[in-house]
């Protein structure tokens, strides 16, 4: 595959990503596409790809080239089977993350609502740095985008990094990599940091009733409703239709009768054979005259094993004594059958003539079987024939149903024509969604933008089919300010919050005097300082980010970074200290999970390997 595919865990995608789909969209390099590309685009991972996810591959691959070889390189220069071999790629890479990040239910409220918030924060969307949803609307819109689908877009690429930083974080190491790696690298550290915390910050801030209102009005694409859409369906259930299978009178009888005619006592009967070849002797007359000579050595007592290795010609059983395992009149000749007929245990059989060979056989074993009883004979015919009747009665409704579907015919007519009830499936939003069905197809139909109101649709779930009708949708909407109070309040504190926490961290990097940074930190109660001695790699003294920044980094430094939950850490690493073996023996599983940076391009070959090269890759009129 192509070193974009390749490469594909080695970085921040979703950051690249982004500032690709920034607006406005200028697809370079894609002057070719009218021709190349048309119709159905097809599928990879069960994932649709439509036009907006060719045209982000194709700028996505027309960026990656220009990134190599500067801004003026033109993509419509390449030769057409490499410009669409990156496209392909791109598209692959795409679909593979975004089915993966579904399947891992990653399309969830959290990333719409952090979508939302990119948009929000996105420059291209401002006037003098503040979010204006009519320059947001004009150019999603002049770009044939709406604003909810582009609000899904933006969903699904942060859905797609999450499932792409799942991957980048696996790894695994023997214990003797992981010995040796902490060996070489384990070690503790002495600091003394500043915090300040996020959280106890954004407690302390006070927003006013105007400027609520006033971040409601400004930022409304963050509180608009989820989509929510009713439905009802029929149910065909093979277990109802198993209540109308009707068993003939005396079939059950007939069946045991037939069971019994069809019972061989002997049926498991294993024999052995000596073979002579035909084809390995002059004439017929030879052979016979061989396999004649073997028949005097049974005779006279020589073990049938021994005599079957020593002469026997089927390669294939000589060295196993001869051994065919047990005899099915299906598989062997008939007279293999007449041949055994009378023999018992041990004994061996005259000369068989077959067209091409000679044989003798041994009978080696005898299992005497009791017939099953007639109750447990008819007890199973009857399910076998309940089980296949009822399935064929619900075929013959699903195929009814599939006509009708054709037809364009509502639920309502397809329910008095099998005679079914229609059942109310509730209302919902793609994010409650709560059938008693789980099964993705379900809900993937109902909130499907193709999917219109009244318009059935029949899925197929094994013992079972549903037949779905989409009754109403209701569009997103600015939801009420006193619904959404709490989350303007929290969203708005959290904006302020990042702000102050900006110019906190300017004003104690200008300060040069101990005593007035002192002062300055003893005036806040959500800032600390503090001195830790022989901090280890995975101490939860520290959030692991900052330990991590800090064991990357080298004595005398200093490391100003945000943790995840949003603290702000200033660090001064004083030292670095060497641990002792024993030392390592007791962090060591601790440890197991370090070996990432080193392993990091053996996971990428591994899941390049079983994720991307097993695609499937279904595109359709793509010249590939």
């Amino acid at each position: 595959m192509m070193e974009s595919l390749r490469n594909f865990l080695t970085g921040p995608r979703l950051i690249f990503i982004v500032l690709v789909c920034a607006l406005p969209f200028v697809f370079l390099g894609t002057g070719s596409l009218t021709g190349a590309f048309g119709g159905s685009f097809g599928s990879i991972n069960g994932e649709d790809v439509t036009e907006a996810d060719l045209q982000l591959a194709s700028n996505t691959a027309v960026q990656r080239f220009q990134s190599v070889y500067g801004e003026e390189f033109d993509f419509d220069m390449l030769d057409e089977d490499v410009r669409s071999e990156s496209i392909k790629q791109e598209l692959i890479v795409q679909k593979v993350l975004q089915a993966g990040a579904r399947s891992l239910g990653f399309f969830n409220d959290n990333t719409v609502t952090d979508a939302k918030k990119g948009i929000v924060q996105n420059p291209q969307f401002q006037i003098d740095g503040m979010f204006d949803e009519n320059v947001y609307e004009a150019q999603v819109n002049s770009n044939g985008y709406t604003k909810e689908s582009y609000i899904e877009l933006m969903t699904s690429l942060l859905a797609s990094e999450l499932y792409r930083s799942s991957l980048s974080g696996i790894n695994f190491a023997t214990q003797n990599e992981i010995f040796e790696l902490a060996s070489l690298l384990e070690k503790t550290s002495d600091i003394n940091f500043i915090k300040i915390s996020y959280e106890g910050l954004k407690g302390q801030i006070v927003n006013t009733s105007s400027e609520l209102i006033d971040y409601y009005d400004n930022n409304q694409i963050l509180f608009f409703s989820q989509e929510e859409r009713g439905f009802k369906y029929i149910l065909l259930d093979q277990s109802e239709y198993k209540e109308n299978v009707k068993i003939p009178e005396g079939f059950l009888d007939s069946s045991y009768q037939d069971y019994l005619s069809r019972f061989d006592s002997s049926a498991q009967t294993r024999i052995s054979h000596i073979m002579i070849d035909k084809n390995n002797y002059d004439s017929s007359e030879l052979a016979f005259d061989k396999i004649s000579e073997v028949e005097k050595l049974l005779i006279d007592g020589n073990d049938f094993v021994e005599v079957a290795g020593l002469y026997s010609e089927d390669f294939i059983t000589k060295d196993n004594g001869g051994d065919l395992d047990y005899f099915d009149s299906d598989i062997f000749p008939e007279e293999f059958e007449a041949g055994i007929q009378n023999l018992d245990l041990n004994e061996f059989s005259n000369i068989i003539e077959l067209e091409d060979t000679f044989h003798i056989l041994k009978v080696t074993e005898i299992n005497i079987l009791e017939p099953v009883s007639e109750e447990q004979i008819k007890n199973d015919v009857k399910n076998e024939l309940i089980e296949t009747e009822s399935l064929a009665l619900m075929n013959d409704d699903f195929n009814s149903l599939e006509d009708m579907i054709l037809d364009n015919s509502s639920i309502e007519e397809i329910a008095e024509n099998i005679t079914k009830d229609i059942s109310e499936g509730g209302s919902f939003t793609e994010s409650n969604f709560d059938f008693f069905i789980p099964n993705i197809e379900i809900k993937d139909y109902i909130f499907s933008m193709d999917s219109s109101v009244n318009e059935p649709y029949a899925i197929e779930l094994g013992d079972k089919v549903i037949v779905l009708a989409v009754t109403s949708i209701i569009e997103p909407a600015i939801q009420p300010f006193e619904i959404v109070a709490e989350d303007v309040a929290d969203l708005l504190s959290e904006t302020k919050a990042i702000e102050k926490l900006a110019l906190m961290d300017n004003e104690l990097s200008s300060i040069e005097s101990s005593d007035d940074q002192n002062a300055f930190i003893g005036a806040y109660s959500y800032i600390t300082e503090d001195t830790f001695v022989d901090v280890k790699r995975y101490s939860s003294l520290l959030p692991q980010e900052i330990l991590v920044e800090i064991f990357n980094s080298m004595s005398g430094d200093t490391i100003n970074m945000n943790a995840n939950n949003g603290d702000k850490y200033i660090v001064e690493i004083n030292s670095f200290n060497q641990l002792t073996e024993d030392e390592i023996n007791s962090v060591i599983e601790e440890y197991n999970s370090f070996g990432q940076d080193r392993l990091a391009s053996k996971m990428s070959e591994i899941i390049n390997n079983d994720v991307f090269e097993s695609a499937r890759v279904n595109l359709n009129n793509l010249i590939f």
